[in-house]
């Protein structure tokens, strides 16, 4: 049977990678989708390209959630090792690549599902391992 502390510190840190995850591959679809409306930067004056930027309706949300997913991961850095943490989050490159096919219509080869393949393999080591080894700071949770 688990600990409540292990229960907690599990369910926080499902929680948060999921965020960052999901704030990580959502930032960077709408930032993809937002770029892909607009100029080339080189042939427009430099303030209506930013005016084309602050006005794009993707880029201003994309840019928030990717801001989440940097304050999600950075909290995780609190309470769980950097090598549990950025293997896990390299999930959001397989729900980026599900996202690219599917909403924004990019065609993804073999190797790139293949390469997809590999890192769910290695998320899901990954994920069979102790969230932290090593005492941090401020973690309110101590290790089991």
């Amino acid at each position: 049977m688990r600990s409540p502390i292990l229960s907690h510190r599990l369910a926080k840190t499902i929680v948060f990678l999921a965020v960052a995850v999901l704030g990580n591959s959502f930032g960077n679809l709408l930032l993809a989708q937002g770029m892909d409306v607009m100029p080339d930067f080189s042939r427009v004056p430099f303030h209506a390209y930013l005016f084309d930027l602050v006005a794009n309706p993707y880029l201003l949300p994309g840019a928030a959630l990717t801001a989440i997913y940097t304050l999600a991961q950075v909290s995780l850095f609190s309470w769980a090792d950097l090598s549990f943490v950025i293997p896990i989050i390299a999930s959001s490159y397989i729900v980026s690549t599900v996202l690219g096919e599917f909403v924004l219509g990019e065609t993804v080869d073999a190797a790139r599902w293949a390469g997809m393949v590999l890192i769910f393999v290695g998320v899901a080591l990954v994920a069979k391992t102790p969230v932290a080894t090593v005492e941090h700071a401020h973690a309110q949770d101590p290790l089991p």
